[in-house]
C-alpha cells in the first residue's frame, strides 16, 4: 500500500472516530477503509429503524436504468442515526449515487419508501429523476466523501422527515 493510501486511511479513520456516530458499513466497506476509489456515502434522515437501506452507483451512461446501475450495496436498517455506506467505483471518474430506504424490507419501491441522490438535489412528486448532472460528484483515487438526506413522500410534496 502506498504512503498517500496509508495517510488518507489514517485520516479517514480519524475524522470518523470524532465526527461520526456511525461505522463503515457494507460490502464494500474495505475499499473506503483501505482507501481505494469509492464514494463513503454518509445517509441521514432514516424515518423509521427498519427495512434496508439499497446504495447504487451509476455512471452517466445507464444512468438510473433499469440495468444501469454500475453497483449495488444493500445494509439492514437498525437505528435512525446516519449510516456511512462504502461502495466501490470501478475507477477515478464521474458517478452519482441513489439511495433508496425500503421501509419494509420487501424489495419494492412502495409509497411509503424514502430516497435520495448525491448532490440533494429537490424532487417532487412529477420530478423523481433528477438528471445526472445534478447528482455526479467526480470520484479520485480514493474514497469521496458523499451526504444524501433522504426524502420521504408527505401528502403531495416529497420531503426530509425533519423538513
Amino acid at each position: 500500500m502506498s504512503i498517500t493510501r496509508l495517510l488518507f486511511a489514517a485520516s479517514l479513520l480519524a475524522a470518523m472516530a470524532t465526527a461520526a456516530p456511525a461505522r463503515v458499513v457494507g460490502s464494500d466497506a474495505q475499499a473506503c477503509l483501505t482507501g481505494k476509489p469509492s464514494m463513503l456515502v454518509r445517509v441521514s434522515g432514516l424515518k423509521k429503524p427498519s427495512g434496508t437501506v439499497k446504495v447504487a452507483v451509476y455512471a452517466a451512461e445507464g444512468y438510473l436504468a433499469k440495468r444501469g446501475k454500475l453497483r449495488k450495496v444493500v445494509v439492514p436498517v437498525h437505528s435512525t442515526a446516519p449510516m456511512d455506506v462504502c461502495i466501490a467505483v470501478p475507477k477515478a471518474g464521474q458517478y452519482a449515487v441513489a439511495v433508496h430506504h425500503d421501509l419494509n424490507g420487501n424489495g419494492d419501491k412502495d409509497p411509503n419508501d424514502g430516497g435520495g441522490y448525491s448532490g440533494n438535489p429537490r424532487l417532487s412528486i412529477t420530478n423523481l429523476k433528477p438528471p445526472f448532472g445534478k447528482t455526479a460528484v467526480r470520484v479520485g483515487a480514493t474514497p469521496r466523501h458523499v451526504t444524501v438526506v433522504l426524502l420521504y413522500r408527505n401528502g403531495l410534496s416529497i420531503r426530509p422527515v425533519n423538513g
